[in-house]
């Protein structure tokens, strides 16, 4: 879930239909082009002018941290997703995820950054994949 502290809005400053503006606007932006209501229609169901939901959207702090809040408490839930996405791509060798990983657990951090040229370096994915496993345990050892 999303910390509240970062965001730095206080619930109690809330103008009315605030709170429901702001939950309008991260389903809009996360909504499909196609299938996104306008922001008119937003406006209107909330009874407030299309001009008071822009100032609020643009000029509000407290709503726009709240608003944005919202938007990364929505990240959060894809969290599980996203994880598999990246196992998904390890298990098909790839390097770059592989990479990713390492940097996620805190092995690869600012430790050093592993490129193989595509052309003409000869060698295979399963090649590449056990360069890498030795260049990482090289680097666990000198930090040892």
């Amino acid at each position: 879930m999303a910390d509240k502290h970062r965001f730095k809005f206080d619930e109690t400053k809330f103008k009315p239909k605030q709170r429901e503006a702001a939950l309008a606007l991260v389903e809009y932006e996360f909504s499909p082009k196609g299938q996104r209501r306008t922001k008119q229609e937003i406006a209107d169901e909330l009874g407030i002018t299309r001009k008071t939901l822009h100032n609020w959207d643009t000029r509000d702090d407290n709503f726009i941290n709240y608003k944005n809040y919202l938007a990364s408490d929505f990240m959060d839930s894809k969290m599980a997703f996203v994880y598999s996405k990246l196992i998904e791509s390890i298990d098909r060798n790839s390097v770059r995820a592989m990479e990713l990983y390492m940097k996620r657990i805190g092995d690869l951090a600012d430790k050093q950054e592993v490129t193989f040229k595509q052309d003409g370096d000869g060698l295979s994915a399963d090649e590449r994949r056990a360069e890498l496993m030795k260049r990482l345990q090289g680097a666990q050892e000198s930090d040892n």
